[in-house]
């Protein structure tokens, strides 16, 4: 695959047939379109460029500067790129009014190589919601340690994302399984700051462990706890489809402190139009409301997403179906929804997205979203 990688990276590079936009298609001169169908959903060809430390097969000495130091290796240009979504959102209440949420989003993001096996990647989101939101994304990667296909994460990043990273979906609705919590517990599998190993085998096999703070990204202190938390995933390729085993263990808390634990299956099919992805996770707090009488609660959550791609990874037209569904001995938790999705784009780097998504539980309210999205 890397040499295909390069190969490929090449010839558009030679030939000069796809115009260059952000960030890495400004620094190889390629399509985003080689990575991404659409943007920021990766290919198969992005996520291995995303694995090799966003490096190709035969790095190019143009691409760097020339410094007469061996031991520093210095882009030519920093890579830099800004994604701006801005949406109009309505729902069907008595109460509600049309909403212009522009921008919804507003995100500066870099990323790199700090040498042939070290890179980096972060992004600051500039206003979320209205509000300046700081850094998420913010991690240093070692690629191939002791030669081997092993890689090294340190900083903050989700702890889904060796599953489903939640920041590549197609749809305003989250990965909402990702998302919630249970009473006043910190823990889900979103944002942390922590390490991350990541080990891939040469017959399919992929696997992944990290070691969390386990509160999230607190402003404070680092960790509010003397906890450190784990959580891991073992995954199988078997041609088009993989199957993943996902865990988590840990605890939080100074006083009554709570255990928390996730385990569940995915599946992953892939076809050339069609992608299908699911998963279960069950959780398990023993005291998420930190009472001197402890009181656990069982959840369980899923979701599935099908992504049809109906003029292939090249065209301009993406539909996504997404299923959202969480079920909770703590009621408050609970969520259920169905969404569909139309991603068109107008230009690589500019699409459209028309949204209706729908609460099968009553206590939501049904959501219609129109929007552009563009990075640049």
């Amino acid at each position: 695959m890397k040499r295909t990688l390069g190969g490929l990276i090449l010839i558009l590079t030679i030939t000069g047939f796809l115009k260059a936009i952000p960030a890495f298609a400004r620094k190889y001169g390629f399509s985003c379109s080689v990575c991404h169908a659409p943007f920021p959903h990766l290919k198969e060809f992005g996520e291995e460029f995303a694995a090799n430390g966003f490096t190709i097969e035969n790095e190019p000495r143009r691409a760097r500067k020339k410094t007469g130091d061996r031991i520093l290796w210095l882009q030519k240009e920093l890579p830099i790129a800004i994604r701006m979504d801005l949406y109009g959102t309505y729902r069907s209440s008595a109460e509600s009014k049309p909403d212009i949420q522009a921008p919804y989003v507003l995100k500066f993001l870099s990323g790199g190589n700090i040498s042939r096996n070290i890179s980096y990647y972060m992004y600051f989101l500039l206003t979320e919601k209205g509000e300046i939101a700081g850094l998420e994304d913010a991690y240093i990667s070692f690629n191939r340690l002791f030669n081997l296909p092993i890689s090294l994460i340190i900083g903050q990043f989700r702890v889904s994302d060796p599953v489903k990273p939640s920041e590549l979906r197609l749809t305003f609705e989250n990965y909402m399984p990702y998302k919630f919590t249970v009473g006043n517990s910190r823990v889900r599998l979103s944002y942390e700051r922590g390490i991350m190993f990541l080990y891939s085998t040469g017959f399919g096999t992929d696997i992944s462990l990290e070691i969390l703070n386990g509160n999230g990204l607190q402003k404070e202190v680092f960790d509010t706890d003397r906890y450190k938390n784990l959580a891991g995933r073992i995954a199988q390729s078997f041609g088009p489809l993989t199957i993943g085993l996902m865990g988590y263990t840990g605890k939080e808390g100074l006083e009554n402190p709570n255990s928390v634990t996730y385990v569940g299956p995915d599946f992953n099919l892939s076809f050339r139009k069609v992608q299908i992805f699911f998963q279960f996770l069950r959780r398990r707090d023993s005291n998420p409301l930190f009472l001197p009488d402890p009181e656990g609660f069982k959840t369980d959550a899923l979701f599935g997403e099908i992504i049809l791609s109906p003029q292939g990874e090249n065209g301009r037209l993406f539909l996504t179906a997404l299923y959202n569904y969480i079920n909770s001995q703590y009621e408050p938790a609970d969520y259920q929804t169905f969404t569909a999705n139309l991603n068109y784009l107008i230009r690589r780097n500019l699409k459209l997205i028309l949204e209706y998504t729908e609460d099968l539980n009553g206590s939501q309210y049904d959501r219609f979203v129109v929007g552009f999205v563009t990075a640049f």
